[in-house]
């Protein structure tokens, strides 16, 4: 048989083995919650070390045909951007992305669903994207995973400066989309004068 049949044979075969895999090994889509309201409502925070938090009401946020977030078991996905500690020689500016907790009453089935999907869906890094008024990309900041959910490394004043002034912000990987409008966030920073990672 000719050289060139031979492969030709051999990348029929291969795309054949390729139709046949099972559907599951294909990657599932991202979870994705969008929520662009301009009057987005990011409100105070008073864990950690405080600052400010957006969670996505799933019922307007979450979009057609992505996974479902059962998983989360009565909790949404938040975004949470402040001080990492209460005292202010450790403390220092972050940004999270998680979930806030489940509801209560949920069932020891729950709780092992519920660790399952954390651990699947914030357990890879990503990327934090601030975007203009006009969804161009300002700013891309790495997300690693820790403690459940995504941080991102101690922030500068450049990089805090840039999620007030930015007009959306989204994280992102392989298993997530969020995005949310930050129109109230930057209020909500500057109304909180007793931030211990403020002057850092």
């Amino acid at each position: 048989m000719p050289i060139g049949a031979n492969s030709l044979l051999a990348t029929m075969v291969a795309l054949q083995m390729l139709v046949a895999l099972p559907a599951m090994a294909a990657s599932p889509a991202p979870l994705r919650a969008v929520d662009r309201n301009p009057r987005a409502n990011w409100i105070e925070a008073f864990d950690w070390g405080g600052g400010a938090r957006f969670v996505f009401d799933l019922k307007q946020s979450q979009e057609a045909g992505a996974p479902s977030l059962n998983f989360l078991a009565g909790g949404a996905p938040e975004f949470a951007f402040g001080c990492a500690d209460q005292d202010p020689t450790k403390s220092y500016w972050r940004f999270r992305v998680g979930a806030t907790p489940p509801g209560s009453g949920i069932t020891s089935r729950d709780e092992i669903a519920h660790e399952k999907g954390m651990k699947y869906y914030f357990g890879v890094p990503g990327m934090l994207v601030l975007l203009d008024e006009v969804d161009m990309e300002i700013r891309r900041t790495p997300l690693t995973p820790r403690n459940g959910a995504l941080e991102t490394v101690a922030l500068t004043q450049d990089d805090v400066r840039a999620i007030l002034n930015a007009s959306a912000i989204r994280a992102e990987t392989p298993r997530i989309f969020f995005e949310s409008a930050t129109s109230a966030l930057k209020t909500t920073i500057d109304g909180n004068s007793k931030l211990p990672c403020a002057t850092r």
